[in-house]
């Protein structure tokens, strides 16, 4: 059998019978990953679900990884669905597929920027790697150190994936016992992306900034009229040239991870390193510059900034960051109708200049500790104190000028036209 149909039959299979009774178990669980109600449906549940995982491993030709979900599974039951689940086994077996085969994934993890409530539930997914030529065109013009990212196509899973925004997928997310000091891979659902920023970041670029292309002069933006494949291959080029940026610099992401983790480090490295990329796809004149660049702005700015838990959250602390900063440089600013103004060459200067603070941050560390002092030293600078119970309030020019609202309403990727 071809793999095309051996793809299509495992994602009848997830789609049809692994998939809900993934979703039925996930409903017993908490979010630390533990079943707490109808442990007596929980266990013959996961049975079946082992059973079916057993046939679209085989079915891939991934048996290894139907061997290590049997293990962890066998070890769960052994020390009770009450505890919390470690599938250690299932992490390391995990290996990404070469570009254009597929790929099935099967334990408690989290589904970033998932539906809520969010944690460690039981989670699936079957994928499809689809490496554009266009990233062999960036990575021709900016080669990576250590390219550990896959670019892929979600074709069926659970409802972590199938709703909410999540498009990523790393090892750190995997409920297991042991801390994991490396990223070995990154994956990326980015033919969710479209979706996501059509309905969710393009209305709040337009309330914003009006209906006209401010950046590049055109009568429409040019991020909104890409057709869905062409979107994910240049959803893909920003994934391949974020990850590039993370492995450079004076503290690489991938020997820093632990330091890289906390909130106030974490979110000057994510903000730099798409700054970064912004920068490269101009300079580098590579394949979709123009709706790359519009992409990293405004999902950092205007949708990141709108999850309902914003004042926690991470990545809304990035985009109400970068708001700010470009503020303050001149980059965006009042005009006298109720839009803003946004420039691409005060952007661009911006960015650069924001780049340049947080190497300067990251050189003049001297260990750990005074590291994340300076990081969260810059970042109060920009994002004040909030409430308690929170990591920081909205800084007045964003919350007078970008007016963005809370936004809880789901999406649904059960059906993605790429």
């Amino acid at each position: 059998m071809r793999n095309a149909e051996l793809t299509t039959t495992a994602r009848s299979l997830v789609a049809r019978e692994i998939a809900p009774r993934v979703n039925r178990f996930r409903t017993l669980q908490v979010p630390e990953g533990p079943v707490v109600r109808d442990l007596d449906l929980a266990a013959p549940l996961l049975r079946e679900i082992q059973s079916l995982v057993s046939q679209v491993c085989d079915d891939i030709d991934r048996p290894a990884f139907a061997r290590a979900f049997d293990h962890d599974v066998a070890s769960w039951l052994r020390d009770g669905l009450d505890s919390v689940p470690g599938f250690d086994a299932c992490q390391t077996e995990f290996v990404p597929p070469d570009n254009g085969g597929s790929a099935f994934f099967v334990a408690p993890m989290l589904a970033t920027n998932g539906p809520a409530p969010r944690g460690k539930f039981l989670e699936c997914f079957l994928i499809r790697r689809e490496e554009p030529d266009e990233c062999r065109t960036a990575a021709e013009r900016y080669p990576h150190p250590k390219n550990r990212c896959q670019s892929a196509r979600l074709l069926a899973g659970s409802d972590g994936l199938e709703t909410g925004n999540c498009i990523v997928f790393f090892p750190e997310n995997i409920a297991t016992r042991a801390r994991v000091e490396e990223q070995s891979y990154a994956m990326f659902f980015f033919n969710k992306f479209q979706r996501i920023y059509l309905h969710q970041t393009m209305p709040r670029v337009r309330r914003v900034f009006g209906e006209r292309d401010l950046l590049f002069g055109e009568p429409a933006w040019v991020s909104a009229g890409l057709e869905p494949a062409a979107c994910y291959r240049a959803r893909c080029v920003w994934g391949y040239l974020h990850d590039r940026f993370h492995h450079c610099g004076p503290k690489p992401f991938d020997v820093n991870i632990r330091v890289k983790m906390n909130w106030f480090v974490g979110l000057l490295e994510e903000i730099k390193v798409d700054c970064q990329s912004a920068i490269a796809l101009l300079e580098g004149n590579l394949p979709f510059q123009r709706e790359i660049f519009e992409f990293i702005l405004f999902e950092r700015m205007l949708r990141y900034p709108g999850q309902p838990d914003a004042t926690t959250n991470f990545d809304a602390g990035t985009g109400v960051f970068l708001f700010e900063w470009l503020f303050r440089a001149g980059a965006i600013g009042r005009r006298q109708e109720e839009t803003l103004h946004i420039d691409l060459a005060a952007c661009l200067d911006g960015m650069q200049g924001l780049v340049d603070a947080v190497e300067a941050v990251e050189r003049a560390a001297q260990d750990d500790a005074d590291y994340r002092l300076r990081a969260k030293s810059l970042v109060r600078e920009l994002l004040p104190e909030g409430e308690p119970g929170t990591r920081f309030a909205l800084p007045e020019a964003y919350a007078r000028h970008a007016r963005i609202t809370a936004e809880d309403a789901l999406l649904d990727f059960s059906e993605l036209p790429y």
